[in-house]
């Protein structure tokens, strides 16, 4: 067994083969809320026992900035989890200054999550606004489902990110620390270069997620019991939509 403080392996992990975004129907997210110094303490721990995501900034600290755009319909029925979106969430992403944009859609069922995405020049964006996407464009199975489903932006997410990947045996399991989360109302349909400015959703700390294939790894379930970390439901688009009087808390009918 792979001692929890040392790598679980350091055969090459795929940058941005998260989890969730594997050949598994689905994969694992846990949540967690925490303080400044557990957060200290848990990239403490990364650093010694898993292998950093090489797109970490070193002027940054190996960190990197994330901007989402978040879709929903004009009742909000992503943000009141009505049964009919499925547990889907779309949404557009940029990784820091990139001209490149990723389509999302994850899916969550309980505890696991699952993704389909892609990535398209930012100048394309407007093809979602209904300018006439052409015949065999990549990512039309984004467009007919914000067609379908009457999407639009609503809200803006910016955060720094710290991530981290680690394998044990067929298994892969991800770690990421989100600190310096900002919201701000959606501008129409585009996302944000780095930088973008916004109202704080997290007074202090981070929200740290941990992603895996299988049952929780070893390494994970130390971590969790030595820092007696507690997993949270923190969500930032709907915080957003809270913090920016988007949408009052709750879900619709209770």
């Amino acid at each position: 067994m792979n001692s929890p403080d040392r790598p679980a392996s350091r055969a090459p992990v795929p940058a941005a083969a998260s989890p969730s975004l594997s050949a598994a129907a689905r994969a694992f997210e846990l949540k967690f809320l925490v303080g400044d110094g557990t957060a200290r303490a848990i990239e403490s721990w990364a650093d010694r026992a898993m292998i950093p995501d090489p797109h970490g900034e070193p002027a940054r600290g190996g960190a990197y900035e994330v901007t989402t755009v978040y879709l929903d319909t004009p009742a909000l029925d992503v943000f009141h989890r009505a049964p009919e979106t499925g547990g889907d969430k779309h949404r557009l992403r940029r990784y820091g200054g990139s001209g490149d944009l990723w389509l999302e859609r994850k899916t969550r069922a309980g505890e696991r999550v699952s993704k389909r995405r892609d990535r398209i020049p930012d100048v394309e964006v407007g093809w979602l606004a209904g300018a006439g996407a052409p015949a065999g464009w990549g990512p039309a199975w984004f467009l007919d489902e914000v067609e379908g489903r009457l999407l639009r932006p609503v809200a803006a997410v910016a955060y720094l990110r710290r991530a981290y990947f680690g394998a044990s045996g067929p298994g892969r399991f991800r770690l990421t620390l989100d600190r310096e989360i900002q919201g701000a109302r959606a501008s129409g349909w585009s996302v944000p270069v780095a930088g973008g400015r916004g109202c704080r959703l997290l007074a202090e700390g981070a929200v740290c997620e941990l992603k895996f294939t299988d049952s929780l790894p070893a390494q994970f379930r130390a971590l969790v019991s030595d820092l007696g970390l507690s997993s949270s439901g923190f969500s930032k688009y709907r915080r957003a939509c809270v913090e920016l009087g988007l949408a009052e808390g709750g879900t619709r009918g209770g």
